[in-house]
């Protein structure tokens, strides 16, 4: 699951989440030796000096999730539910390296994915009904549905799709500690080789589209997910839109969004993460796409900055054959 792009420059995340593994033999002294002397050669840069840079570095380098950033350029799905479910407020200022404060309380894409998350949960709460299939696209921990009420919903079947193992081990480990491993069916595969067949009432997606900057190629996703839904069926997915300093036609809310912890952000992922890079899509990209692939309905939710818009639609009730994904 990704992560919201996080910079306006170089700009990444996760939800075009990566699998990260455990083979990496460089030790966290010689990455951080790697990244400052990555800083030192590349100097100074608009608004920050390369001392300070580098002061940023070490910073990351004292706390978990700096030092996956460091590593990995993104997050994984561990670390995506981490912190789209950390409870704002949890962590009191002074009481944690105060860069990590500032990650998971102040950086506006967390708090757009954050935001969000939350979104797609009242969506698709309010989408269950006894007896309903519902899936999650990557499913990473599977937050998205495995946290939801389902007292008063007998009989609705959960499913995940995840290309990363690790990811559906924790995905189980959290159905079971809400009570609804027997509900839940797991599949280890990537999301444009799925193959559910019209057998899913509601589909839920967070990343695949983000790291994707091929229209085609998302095209060709939009119809997989449409293939999985029954007629009638709900997709809820979201997008990433332009940030000011890539398009004029940017939506992003100025106004909503803290302007010292945007450029604390794009110094920290454009610069020092060097983070991998997302792609961005506008309102109407994003509709024209989806009617493409058959979606009707369709409407945008927007979190309060306009950075990480939720779109939900609705599979035609027509069981028109998919024309774009090969199938």
């Amino acid at each position: 699951m990704s992560l919201i792009a996080l910079s306006t420059e170089c700009l990444a995340t996760a939800p075009g989440r990566i699998a990260h593994g455990t083979d990496h033999e460089e030790t966290d002294a010689a990455l951080l030796a790697r990244v400052r002397a990555r800083l030192q050669a590349a100097g100074d840069v608009p608004g920050a000096t390369v001392r300070q840079m580098l002061s940023l570095a070490d910073a990351l380098a004292s706390f978990d999730l700096g030092r996956f950033l460091l590593r990995h350029r993104s997050l994984n799905a561990n670390w995506t539910h981490r912190l789209v479910t950390y409870q704002p407020g949890s962590l009191a200022a002074g009481s944690v390296e105060g860069l990590e404060y500032q990650m998971f309380e102040k950086l506006p894409a967390v708090l757009a994915t954050r935001e969000r998350f939350g979104t797609f949960r009242g969506q698709l709460q309010a989408l269950m009904k006894p007896g309903a299939t519902a899936a999650s696209v990557p499913c990473g921990l599977m937050g998205d549905l495995l946290l939801l009420d389902y007292s008063g919903l007998p009989g609705v079947c959960l499913i995940g799709v995840e290309p990363d193992r690790d990811a559906l081990d924790k995905a189980r480990a959290l159905a079971e500690t809400r009570g609804l491993a027997d509900r839940l069916s797991l599949q280890n595969k990537d999301a444009w080789a799925l193959n559910l067949r019209a057998s899913v009432d509601v589909l839920a997606s967070h990343g695949p589209s983000l790291s994707e900057p091929d229209d085609a190629r998302v095209t060709e996703l939009y119809c997989a997910y449409r293939d999985a839904l029954r007629p009638g069926g709900t997709l809820v997915t979201g997008f990433l839109t332009p940030p000011p300093a890539l398009s004029a036609a940017s939506p992003w809310n100025m106004e909503a969004i803290d302007l010292k912890a945007l450029s604390l952000q794009t110094l920290l992922f454009a610069k020092i993460i060097d983070a991998k890079p997302q792609a961005f899509r506008t309102h109407t990209q994003t509709r024209e796409l989806l009617q493409h692939a058959g979606f009707t309905n369709i409407r945008f939710i927007d979190d309060r900055a306009r950075m990480f818009p939720t779109v939900v639609a609705r599979r035609s009730s027509s069981n028109r054959p998919s024309t774009l994904s090969g199938r």
